[in-house]
């Protein structure tokens, strides 16, 4: 599958709205019958086509970001007329995957950190409260890999939420719904977490790891009718849970409903060590709406049934993760690897942990045209897609052996500067899926300025 990934813009100050700005902080609430032998021999291979179809499912990957070499996080912006936060962008081509920030994918006017504080703040005090980095660390496969770091700080009292810093994707309700979406990305939690968490003192023994709201209504794009947030609980036994829950609780002036919730007590919130989260969801007021998650491959949630709000609103903010917690500072998050995909990439139902070991196919047909400038040159190198049992991410090109950049679709422009007469440049391709197996160098296209 040929992944293309269009440009991408920035959005200014003035492009979301200032009820908007303070609008996504979470509540503290928190049949038998028989057949002529024929027609049932017709319906037998119907169903197993049907089956082998859906065994065969293919998504398409809409963004994935390593937080690679290239990508930044800019400054705190678009200050709140209150001065209770700030919002802080994204930016750059992540070299690893080719993808952009800002993410131009779902519609979204901001993909980044929005920050949120128990206090006013200004620029020369927002790091007391909250801070953002990328940087590098031994990550989920024992390699250097970097990670987006968020470290809420100062958060106000136990028992009350106060400040939170969640990876955020905002879009407008005019862009209609996400109605199929899959993400995933690796995820770390502090060894402390379980002495963070207070089950002894009123709602402070809640941490939130995802959440999506909708919005919208009267035209207010941060008042929603629906909302789903997966959180970690610590029981009075100490203990901690996941409990997953639909509400109407996305800062719509309505009064308080819980429409479905589901706890789990079996599978276990990992501490210290990297863990890959992954949700799905299908947005529909009938039966076949569908809400999905995993941690490391064992189901969390599985609802079905309508995950629409009175009003059917669209989601208008997507939560990625989010550094918020009824208990103790610091609130750190830790991830990497995020993908976003519009189906389930590995199976309908089908976790995509440890799920792809097998790489694409090696790209043929390497081909390419040399254009010659006064003091430069340029070759234009393009080839035939691979394939992959789930999807082909991206393909890194080589010049002379070395890795000079990523492609997310089958052409690559390469400026040679500064270009000796006579030196041969000798290019191949290799396809990566986002799993990140490699396949095989393509055949050698050669040019020689």
């Amino acid at each position: 599958m040929c992944i293309n990934n269009p440009g991408t813009q920035i959005v200014s100050s003035s492009s979301i709205t200032v009820n908007a700005l303070q609008a996504n902080q979470s509540s503290t609430d928190r049949n038998n019958w028989s057949l002529p032998s024929g027609k049932f021999f017709i319906m037998t291979l119907l169903a197993i086509t049907l089956f082998a179809a859906s065994a065969t499912h293919a998504a398409t990957l809409l963004f994935k970001s390593n937080f690679g070499p290239g990508v930044s996080i800019g400054a705190p912006y678009n200050y709140y007329p209150t001065g209770n936060g700030a919002w802080q962008q994204i930016i750059g081509t992540d070299q690893e995957t080719g993808h952009k920030w800002p993410i131009n994918a779902l519609g979204a006017i901001f993909s980044g950190i929005q920050l949120i504080t128990v206090d006013p703040i200004t620029p020369a005090t927002i790091g007391n409260y909250i801070t953002n980095q990328i940087r590098p660390v031994t990550g989920p496969k024992g390699t250097v890999v970097n990670e987006l770091f968020q470290n809420v700080k100062i958060k106000g009292p136990v028992g009350q939420a106060g400040s939170q810093a969640p990876l955020l994707i905002n879009r407008l309700s005019k862009s209609g719904e996400v109605a199929d979406l899959y993400i995933s990305y690796w995820f770390k939690y502090s060894a402390d977490l379980v002495s963070k968490l207070d089950s002894g003192v009123s709602s402070g023994n809640w941490r939130t790891q995802f959440a999506f709201k909708t919005g919208g209504y009267a035209g207010n794009e941060d008042q929603g009718d629906y909302r789903i947030n997966i959180t970690i609980l610590k029981g009075i036994d100490g203990n901690l849970y996941w409990l997953t829950k639909g509400d109407n609780l996305a800062n719509g002036p309505f009064p308080g409903v819980t429409y479905w919730r589901e706890e789990n007590h079996t599978v276990p919130v990992p501490l210290d060590k990297w863990f890959k989260f992954e949700v799905y969801w299908h947005r529909s007021s009938g039966s076949d709406g569908r809400f999905w998650a995993a941690i490391d491959g064992e189901i969390l949630v599985d609802y079905h049934g309508s995950n629409m709000g009175k009003y059917n609103l669209p989601i208008t903010r997507i939560m990625l993760n989010d550094a918020y917690s009824g208990g103790y500072p610091t609130v750190e998050s830790r991830s990497t690897g995020l993908e976003i995909w519009n189906n389930f990439p590995c199976g309908i139902g089908v976790s995509c942990h440890n799920f792809d070991t097998v790489a694409p196919s090696t790209p043929i047909s390497l081909t390419g045209k040399l254009t010659k400038f006064t003091t430069s040159a340029s070759a234009a190198l393009s080839w035939k897609a691979s394939s992959d049992a789930v999807g082909v991410a991206g393909y890194a090109i080589y010049k002379n052996g070395k890795k000079i950049g990523v492609s997310t679709t089958t052409s690559y422009t390469d400026i040679i500067s500064s270009a000796a007469t006579g030196v041969l440049y000798a290019y191949t391709i290799k396809a990566f899926d986002a799993a990140e197996n490699l396949s095989g160098p393509s055949s050698v296209f050669s040019i020689i300025y």
